[in-house]
């Protein structure tokens, strides 16, 4: 918990579009993320946002704590949803936050 008493951590996951190809395939795959993420220790909610000029997607979660995050990283579902690759990817592009009011 933070010095504010919140503890609550937030990832947001840019995602470069470059065709409504790939935008079709990033939103399928994601539309199972709400579902399947409630079997994760320390997950709260998720959400994919769409910038307004179709440049990019943003994936944003939000765990109950930065450690719980990390866990999820390390985990098997983590590893199964990015093609049995664990940890943070190289090429991402992610920002990370700790929610103070909420």
């Amino acid at each position: 918990m933070n010095r504010w008493g919140f503890n609550m951590y937030l990832v947001q996951n840019r995602l470069p579009v470059e065709s409504e190809e790939q935008l079709t395939r990033l939103k399928e795959r994601f539309s199972k993320a709400p579902e399947s993420m409630k079997q994760v220790p320390g997950f709260i909610s998720f959400r994919l946002l769409q910038a307004e000029d179709h440049s990019h997607l943003i994936a944003e979660t939000v765990f109950q704590s930065k450690e719980d995050f990390l866990n999820w990283l390390e985990s098997d579902h983590f590893k199964r949803a990015h093609g049995g690759k664990g940890g943070e990817r190289k090429n991402a592009n992610i920002n990370n936050y700790m929610v103070i009011i909420s």
